[in-house]
């Protein structure tokens, strides 16, 4: 009776340890499978590339390397004196162009006068012929004096429509159409052009962000749309998370996420995930993987231990709340896929990177 209790017990303590274990193991894979991570990820901003919208010599430099700057601090300033002497001339141009579309209204007024001055002689040579025609019957007039009032009247009908073309080439050469003067337009718009280019010779910040890789001093030449140094943009900071694909079944744009960083351990901070990407290389060499991107799609790292594993898709979590960050940084991620109330945020953080920066106009 002992040894059957005893044995009894054993077995019974062997169930419950297996009981307990399954119990563990599933509450494990639950708990994976609402909750999906990854210690393969990585810190991201958008990186803006500043360069110049015009050439010219860098004359001053108002930054320095890692410095932080806000959205429309001037960062440097070329040479305008060019484009400065192009606006002049240009603006020169269009007061001179509105002296010419003054003096061809002039010239439009002296047409027409002189189109009313022959209406009034074709109108009284039509009259003088109308008037002596009768008499030619009762020879009360000779023919000759007839046939030169004929041909005076249709003179003066030849001289008015001459005046009539000469008003018409008088008012296109003004170029008005539609109330407005296509000639001042014209130049109005080359100005507008020369000023614009003239103030595209000082270089402002398109967002708040830090200078990295800033490699020149004043005197450099820095050519049209030649990148000269990069603006780390640290408004929006998210996380580039490597998911297996396996992982992504549940994962969905605005559910919740926990991100802990490699830099600052014992810290967690929220996030939300924006996207997942539809399209990365196919896995190949490790040597042709490229962090972060290249070209069209994304490249990830792969791994082969004589076994095909899954492919891994950068989920691209935002940030919230801000923070000292730094570009490049490890770190770890987790997933809620049970939660899914961040959508208003995701469009509000959505919102803050499609405003676009239209620098100053000014010199």
């Amino acid at each position: 009776m002992t040894v059957a209790r005893s044995m009894f017990l054993w077995w019974t303590g062997r169930v419950a340890v297996l009981a307990v274990v399954g119990a563990v193991l599933l509450a494990v894979a639950r708990n994976l499978s609402d909750f999906p991570r990854t210690e393969d990820a990585e810190v991201r901003a958008n990186v803006v590339g500043v360069a110049p919208q015009v050439g010219g010599s860098i004359v001053r430099l108002h930054v320095t390397d890692n410095q932080p700057v806000r959205k429309g601090d001037l960062l440097f300033e070329l040479d305008a004196r060019p484009y400065e002497a192009e606006a002049d001339r240009a603006r020169a141009r269009l007061e001179l162009v509105r002296l010419e579309v003054a003096a061809l209204r002039d010239r439009i007024a002296a047409a027409r006068a002189t189109l009313a001055e022959r209406k009034a002689l074709a109108d009284y040579a039509g009259a003088h012929f109308q008037r002596l025609q009768p008499l030619l019957a009762g020879n009360f007039t000779s023919a000759d004096r007839v046939q030169k009032a004929q041909s005076g009247a249709e003179g003066a009908q030849a001289l008015v429509r001459e005046a009539e073309a000469e008003v018409e080439r008088a008012c296109n050469e003004l170029g008005e159409f539609e109330g407005r003067n296509s000639r001042i337009e014209e130049a109005a718009a080359a100005l507008r052009d020369a000023e614009l280019r003239a103030s595209y010779c000082r270089v402002y910040a398109p967002c708040d962000g830090h200078v990295t890789n800033l490699q020149i001093a004043p005197g450099t030449f820095a050519a049209a749309g030649e990148q000269i140094f990069s603006l780390v943009d640290s408004s929006i900071w998210f996380v580039l998370a490597n998911f297996r694909e396996t992982d992504l079944r549940r994962i969905r744009p605005g559910q919740k996420a926990r991100v802990f960083l490699m830099s600052k351990p014992g810290e967690s901070f929220e996030g939300i995930v924006q996207g997942i990407p539809k399209a990365v290389y196919p896995l190949g060499t490790a040597s042709q993987a490229t962090p972060g991107g290249e070209g069209v799609f994304s490249r990830v790292s792969p791994t082969f231990d004589f076994v095909q594993l899954a492919q891994r898709f950068p989920v691209r979590i935002v940030l919230e709340g801000g923070g000292d960050f730094r570009m490049g940084g490890r770190s770890a991620v987790i997933v809620d896929t049970r939660s899914a109330d961040g959508e208003s945020r995701l469009r509000t953080l959505q919102s803050v990177e499609e405003k676009g920066f239209i620098p100053p106009l000014g010199r």
